[in-house]
């Protein structure tokens, strides 16, 4: 029997499971087990006996976060099945699992924030926006900065000038984005910029006229040098108008090209006299080098203080978005980092993060936002002070760090090579290589390493050197293992020509693979002898592959050619969610019913899927005396089931709504009524249809929930990012039963492997000179807004940036290539350009590879036909049932799903809880979890004070958040904490706002969150106490015992789960009641004979009544 293979790199992989003590850097190439490494380790730490609440494992994406913690619940439920220590920790650390931080970084942050609250100046409730709620929040700011921009007086001339140069409130609004998302590095680099100076012309003016005044050297009138200078001469006229008038001089400036030409004109014979031709050509550049220079520092001043106005706007929304609570992502690493430098609070917030957070893994570090390896590095070292984070460090073992250099690919969130290999210098004595690749075959690891050690080279704080993966899979396949397309196809031709090509033989090179049956790993199979697992090949299906593009630019063309080619294929590229055909759709029936005017609407929504009407049945109602206006349609004679009146009269009734429902619940409406769901069955991709559908109503939903649900304002935002163009990448969930080819950007399929990979595209021009902001290292605020409208700094570092952006560009392909298993395709088609580019960051993707690999022998170019298509596999589906047997089992699953799964302790309590009179309704506390605002308020300031003290602080900032009388809500809360329990739970150790849920049987979960728990002893037996707070009025002893008998069974339950969960008694179960009038003290009552109290629980929960109390959640 053949002994197992090593690795190559096992001695690097067995110190990431050994060596805990020493923080390790590791660098792990693509396919060489990253995350197996990052579960090794964490398993590792739980086994040497480390808590998983003190390992943060910190992760790029949500995606990479769930795997990890579901690849590491795997291999502990493994450990925990056996005997042993190992199995006890397995077993503790499963129990703890799910609130443990193996999460992304903002995740993290969010944990640091929500720990400490109170020293990074937040209220109570603190509530993350998602991707609308940020958008509609932008919105409402932007809205303000351009009142600031446009009517206060002193910004007139800058942005007059501004509007002039070409600058409009579209590359502000654009520039605005992405000061939002750098706000800390703007808050940092701001200074005050002084007003621009208007353009002095008097210099610009005599340089012009002393160079017109040259022609009486000329001795022939035909000249050409003649002609230019009376066009200049021109120009200095109009110059000379414009004096005293600021904006018509850079108008006039702007449209120079007269003077500005460097094409030479004048013949050298007719100017033989004391001024040479020369002398003429020389000086007239020479006076327009100085107007440039006159046109660019009003250009820099401009853009300067536009800057320093937006900047200001964009801090200060960040700073209130502080106070109120209302945090976007990047807030969250910015404020968290805050919190752990502040020169008062800080070392004491590390000192406790630290000691909870004793272990800190960092995946993807190559590809983070810079303020992650300072919130790490400060708590790793607790002590040293300092405003460097290259200076800290770190305790022993406290760091595992795991990233690629070479797969940095994400320059435009942050990311930064230099952070990187700073972060290796600093904290990489310890480091450890992983260069043995499990993903890859070797004729495809031989091409990849013998391209790209030409292409990434080593790049002082821009780059390391290319270390190349050693393969472990030998190739078995059936069909080339690389494969050139278009290798050499670089004619001159346009760009949808190039695309189109591109397109077709890609489309061409799939049939092909599915046709021949090129052959890809189906899964590891034991072999018959007993020896070590074989690989298994089978034919390819289109499920197999992917196709892999810089941009969504190609999509359209690819979609086109594979639907040709009758190949199944699924969009997950980036898309604008506004701009989809089911979208529009409903977007313009929205319009038309917001709108009773807007005939262009009405019109195109009857033509629509939605409403079916043709072409003729448009004519037929216009031609019988029929108005494009559903609130006045006129009297056409027609019948009421005609398409056209028929859709008509649903705009009509929809428009009758808009007073009363918002805009999700019209949207759902036009769904369900117009069957937007079944229409998509029509279409090629229903599957795509539906996503963007659902996408689209919970767009709807968020917007309501963030802005009110206004449905004209809805249709205004949505217009206003339909014209942003703003792309996201789909999150499309596994469907096994989808068996098509994949088109997904590169950067999404980071972290992905396909059998079969195709990058596509790879010859389409790239863009520069778009809008780019940047910050210096030496400080400043660099501002690109277009190629031509940028600020002195932006162009001090222009070279700079474009290496930066090269260099990513080759990682990116590096990361593309990286992606395929058993086979992969390059279309390399290109066009030849008209002259040498000015920078190899303009050269196409497709030329530096095919340049790259033109001596090597490892690929076979391609030249692709369309083939027929085997007949796919069919799904792996459950047949359907008879009719008898489908009704037997929609009735049972009706009957389950009314049967309540999960019940909520304050579910139990007494439904006779209407208030009786006016202070009663006032401080009627217990409607939910914690009630109306008064209730929330007082619970809130009791799960953070200190319980020894007296609440104050904390009730204040409570109060203000839920904006109640801050008298009351301080008074209650020094009642609560003034009360004999709470000040007993105090002194030993206790629990708040604790999280409780425990199966009762198979069928009912109870849960539960108790205000307050202690440990307490009784009659010499260790148990626990529970506590809860109420904030009911009440009048008297009677109304107190009624209240009291209300709770009973809501208290049982709360002492039922934590029993059960803990395996100890609860000896008691208070309510602390803070309702009476302000200043008198708290009442605690107890549930008498608790023990019958909890039977009575049980009873009722393993009957499951329907009527089994309210369904509030706890």
């Amino acid at each position: 029997m053949p002994e197992p293979t090593v690795p190559i790199d096992q001695a690097a992989r067995d110190r990431i499971v050994g060596d805990l003590e020493t923080t390790l850097f590791v660098e792990a190439g693509a396919g060489t087990g990253k995350t197996s490494a990052l579960v090794d380790r964490i398993v590792s730490l739980v086994v040497s006996g480390v808590s998983v609440e003190h390992i943060a494992a910190i992760t790029f994406t949500d995606r990479a976060a769930t795997e990890l913690r579901d690849r590491v619940r795997r291999r502990l439920e493994a450990m925990a099945t056996g005997k042993g220590t190992e199995a006890e920790a397995a077993g503790r650390a499963l129990v703890e699992l799910d609130g443990a931080a193996l999460c992304t970084l903002h995740a993290f942050a969010q944990r640091i924030l929500v720990e400490h609250p109170i020293e990074a100046g937040l209220p109570p409730a603190v509530e993350v926006m998602d991707e609308v709620s940020s958008l509609v929040d932008f919105d409402e700011r932007w809205a303000g900065v351009v009142d600031t921009l446009l009517g206060d007086p002193q910004h007139a001339f800058t942005v007059l000038v501004a509007f002039e140069l070409g600058i409009s409130l579209r590359l502000l609004r654009d520039m605005a984005h992405r000061l939002d998302d750098n706000w800390d590095l703007v808050d940092d680099r701001l200074v005050s910029t002084p007003d621009p100076r208007p353009i002095d012309i008097g210099p610009l003016l005599a340089d012009l006229r002393e160079v017109v005044d040259l022609r009486e050297h000329c001795t022939a009138q035909a000249d050409t040098m003649l002609d230019r200078l009376d066009r200049v001469e021109a120009i200095a006229d109009q110059l000379q108008e414009a004096d005293g008038n600021p904006l018509s001089v850079v108008r006039v400036l702007g449209d120079r090209k007269d003077v500005t030409s460097r094409k030479k004109v004048g013949n050298k014979k007719n100017w033989a006299g004391s001024v040479p031709i020369d002398q003429v050509r020389d000086q007239l550049w020479s006076a327009d080098d100085r107007i440039e220079a006159e046109v660019q520092r009003l250009n820099d001043e401009v853009i300067d203080r536009l800057v320093e106005v937006v900047g200001r706007g964009t801090v200060e929304a960040a700073e209130k978005r502080r106070r109120q609570g209302q945090l976007g992502f990047h807030d969250l690493l910015v404020l968290a980092r805050r919190v752990l430098t502040e020169s008062g609070h800080g070392l004491a917030v590390r000192a406790a993060l630290a000691d909870h957070y004793r272990c800190l893994l960092l995946d993807e570090f190559q590809d983070t936002d810079p303020l992650q390896i300072e919130l790490a590095a400060l708590i790793a070292d607790p002590d040293t002070v300092t405003d460097d984070w290259r200076r800290l460090r770190p305790r022993p073992g406290s760091l595992f760090f795991v990233g690629d250099p070479k797969q940095s690919i994400y320059g435009f969130r942050r990311a930064d090579m230099a952070v990187y290999l700073d972060a290796r210098e600093a904290f990489g004595d310890n480091a450890v290589h992983l260069e043995q690749n499990f993903r890859t075959t070797v004729p495809i690891l031989d091409w990849v390493n013998a391209v790209f050690e030409r292409l990434i080279d080593h790049r002082h704080r821009k780059q390391p050197e290319y270390t190349p993966l050693v393969p472990a899979r030998v190739d078995g396949s059936t069909g080339p293992p690389v494969v050139l397309l278009g290798a050499d196809d670089s004619e001159k031709r346009g760009a949808d020509d190039l695309r189109a090509t591109s397109a077709a033989d890609v489309a061409a090179v799939v049939s092909t693979a599915l046709a021949e049956g090129w052959t890809v790993v189906n899964e590891l199979k034991p072999a018959a002898d007993g020896s070590p697992p074989v690989e298994a090949w089978r034919p390819c299906q289109p499920r197999d592959i992917a196709i892999l593009v810089r941009s969504r630019t190609p999509v359209d063309a690819l979609a086109a050619a594979l639907t040709d080619a009758g190949i199944p294929y699924r969009i997950e590229a980036g898309f604008n969610p506004l701009a989809t055909d089911e979208v529009r759709d409903l977007l313009t029936t929205l319009r038309a019913v917001d709108d009773p005017t807007d005939e262009l609407a009405l019109a195109t929504a009857l033509r629509s899927p939605l409403f079916g009407c043709g072409d003729d049945d448009l004519f037929e109602f216009t031609s019988a005396g029929g108005r494009w206006n559903h609130q006045d349609p006129g009297s056409s004679g027609l019948s009421d089931d005609h398409p056209v009146l028929e859709g008509i009269a649903w705009m009509a009734t929809m428009h009758a709504r808009r007073p009363w429902e918002g805009a999700a619940d019209l949207v759902g409406h036009l769904v369900r009524d117009r069957r937007a769901m079944e229409l998509a069955l029509c279409s090629p991709r229903p599957r795509d249809a539906w996503r963007r559908i659902r996408t689209f109503l919970d767009t709807a939903r968020a917007f309501g929930e963030t802005r009110g649900s206004d449905l004209r304002s809805f249709l205004a935002w949505c217009r206003l990012h339909a014209a942003d163009d703003v792309r996201v990448d789909e999150v499309v969930p596994p469907e096994p039963d989808d068996n098509a080819v994949r088109i997904l950007t590169m950067h999404g399929a980071k972290g992905l492997e396909f059998p079969i990979c195709v990058l596509a595209d790879l010859g389409s021009k790239r863009m520069s000179g778009g809008m780019a902001v940047h910050f210096p290292e030496e400080g400043g605020i660099a501002v690109a807004l277009t190629k031509k409208l940028a600020n002195a700094a932006h162009r001090a570092h222009a070279d700079a940036l474009l290496d930066a952006d090269h260099l990513e560009r080759l990682r990116l392909l590096y990361v593309a290539a990286t992606r395929a298993r058993d086979h992969l395709v390059l279309a390399l088609h290109r066009s030849t350009p008209a002259k040498e580019p000015d920078h190899t960051a303009t050269v196409t993707n497709a030329e530096i590879l095919a340049t790259a690999s033109a001596d090597l022998d490892t690929h076979v170019v391609h030249e692709p036909t369309v083939l027929p298509l085997p007949a796919l596999l069919p799904p792996d589906t459950t047949p359907i049932p008879d009719e008898a047997t489908w009704a037997v089992e929609l009735d049972n699953a009706r009957v389950g799903g009314e049967r309540r799964r999960t019940v909520s302790a304050t579910s139990l309590a007494a439904d006779d809880a209407e208030p009786d009179d006016e202070a009663e309704r006032r401080w009627h506390g217990e409607a939910g979890r914690h009630g109306p605002a008064i209730g929330r308020a007082v619970h809130q300031a009791l799960e953070v004070t200190d319980l020894a003290g007296d609440g104050s602080v904390e009730g204040l900032a409570a109060a203000t958040a839920e904006n109640v009388d801050p008298d009351a809500v301080v008074a209650k809360v020094a009642a609560a904490l003034a009360a004999p329990s709470v000040r007993a739970a105090a002194a030993v150790e206790h629990w708040r706002e604790l999280y409780v849920a425990v199966p009762i049987n198979d069928d009912v979960l109870l849960e539960g969150y108790l205000d307050l728990a202690w440990r307490s002893t009784e009659d010499g037996v260790d148990g626990l106490t529970v506590l809860d707070y109420k904030t009911d009025a009440f009048t008297d002893d009677v109304d107190l015992d009624a209240k009291v008998a209300r709770y009973r069974h809501q208290g049982a339950a709360y002492a039922l789960a934590l029993g059960r969960i803990t395996g100890r008694p609860v000896h008691r179960m208070v309510f602390c009641f803070v309702g009476g009038p302000d200043g008198t003290p708290a009442v605690e009552r107890r549930v008498d004979n608790l023990d019958a109290a909890v039977a009575e629980v049980e009873a009722l929960l393993a009957a499951q009544a329907p009527s089994l109390g309210r369904p509030d959640a706890d």
